[in-house]
């Protein structure tokens, strides 16, 4: 029997370029039963396509929020042909009276335990409408990543933990993985890493570091396994700020192959950072905590993409973009990932939003396509809509190709050669999205949607455009 799992194209997805394997794929083809044969699709990598050839005797789509609208297309089209389809991931999870009307069955939470039951349903015809996987513990299988060899993405993903206990107002990651920290055991995550064949690894964990002392520990003993073992790989991932508290921590990652982190510092301004319930302690100590920290990571040779939301209600037009794009000069950032803030289902931010009226695009699932952390799907009080998007447009200035080639070498020189590529990457997906969509010339930015955003969004006085 086959399987056949489908990552779905998003036509106007932030990330064009997929970088890394969908590595949730990687355990549900490790928990599929040996007789089974199993088929990756990854319309990240080589476009949307039609399925009236495709022969399957059941399919698996995953989708984050974005992507919904070409999941349930895709699903439409083998299920006319009386193709099971189960549909699971971070929106079907969250969004499950929508997602089911186009599944023939949902899988909620995390696979690892019950994809077999899945796959022994289908087998005897009892496909049940809901399955949920909760959030058990950390993985208890090492990935097939047989399914991923026949594309030629830049890492491997491995994954050492779940869970993130900031549980910020925007994000669903809590709400989908959980806020206990749930870490791996050192010996398996060093196992798995070992018999990757590649070089260039990213931990796709949430917060790798964590905030305990036992999660500190766990790392530490994690980045000396890693060099005891002479694994001798590359590796990027997602830290939050306090990995670079002190030298230990970046010392040992370093040590163990790590060329660049993650952070999403998010913004540069207290207030913003308590209306999205950011991390206290950098509340509390304010940028140059950030300062700091960002100069010690560098220090250890480790490149940092900071990530950072527009579209907060404590900013207006005058600090919106120019405070991020300061901080990154003044800090020399090696990589940029503006985001704008939006409203994801299931978060805080939705149901806030929502209640007072303020999401602005709702014919759903048509609209989730526009809910791509880079359009304004919300009113703000201190900032219009297409005022909002100029201020965007100024901040992806920085991903000019001159301004990219020239922050290379800078990297190249004051971090080291292989943080500079890391962050190159990272940069080079914003260069060609900006490309794409016309963000480096007059022309507006999302070219498919600039007379919904003037009709929805009218121009406030000039004081806030």
């Amino acid at each position: 029997m086959k399987l056949v799992l489908i990552n779905p194209r998003n036509p106007v997805s932030l990330y064009g370029d997929y970088l890394w394997q969908p590595l949730a794929f990687g355990y549900v083809a490790a928990a599929t039963p040996e007789h089974w044969t199993v088929e990756l699709i990854d319309e990240q990598v080589e476009g949307a396509r039609d399925y009236g050839d495709v022969e399957a005797d059941l399919v698996g789509l995953t989708a984050f929020t974005p992507q919904a609208p070409r999941a349930y297309h895709i699903a439409a089209q083998f299920r006319s042909r009386g193709i099971p389809v189960v549909m699971g991931g971070i929106h079907a999870s969250l969004v499950q009276e929508e997602a089911a009307q186009h599944a023939d069955a949902l899988f909620i939470g995390e696979c690892e335990t019950l994809w077999p039951t899945v796959v022994a349903d289908v087998e005897a015809g009892r496909l049940q409408p809901i399955y949920n996987g909760g959030t058990k513990a950390a993985s208890l299988l090492q990935p097939n990543r047989t399914i991923f060899e026949k594309y030629d993405y830049e890492y491997v993903s491995a994954q050492t933990s779940r869970g993130c206990p900031m549980d910020c107002s925007f994000c669903s990651v809590t709400v989908f993985n959980g806020r206990l920290f749930r870490m791996r055991t050192v010996e398996e995550v060093v196992a798995e890493i070992a018999a990757i064949p590649q070089t260039d690894i990213i931990f796709v964990d949430d917060d790798l570091n964590g905030f305990s002392r036992a999660a500190r520990q766990r790392c530490l003993d994690l980045f000396r396994a890693m060099v005891d073992a002479g694994l001798k790989k590359q590796w990027i991932t997602q830290v939050t700020i306090n990995f670079g508290d002190d030298d230990e921590l970046p010392a040992a990652a370093r040590a163990a192959g790590c060329s660049g982190v993650f952070i999403g510092l998010e913004s540069t301004d207290t207030k913003s950072l308590a209306l999205i319930r950011k991390d206290g302690m950098s509340q509390r100590r304010g940028i140059e905590y950030y300062r700091e920290n960002v100069a010690r990571i560098r220090r250890h040779g480790i490149g940092v993409v900071g990530s950072f939301i527009l579209g907060i209600d404590s900013q207006d037009m005058n600090t919106i973009a120019g405070d991020i794009l300061t901080f990154a000069e003044e800090t020399g950032l090696d990589a940029l990932n503006p985001t704008i803030l939006t409203p994801l289902p299931g978060t805080r931010d939705y149901k806030s939003l929502d209640a007072d009226g303020r999401i602005l695009f709702k014919n759903y699932p048509q609209d989730w396509e526009k809910y791509t952390l880079a359009f304004p799907v919300t009113s703000m009080p201190n900032i219009s809509g297409a005022g909002l998007m100029r201020k965007y447009v100024e901040v992806l200035q920085y991903f000019r190709p001159e301004r990219v080639a020239a922050r290379y070498w800078k990297t190249c020189e004051a971090v080291s050669p292989d943080a500079a590529w890391h962050a190159f990457l990272w940069n080079r997906v914003w260069t060609n999205y900006c490309l794409k969509n016309g963000a480096f010339r007059k022309s507006p930015l999302f070219e498919s949607y600039p007379e919904s955003i003037a009709r929805s969004v009218p121009e406030r006085p000039a004081v806030f455009a």
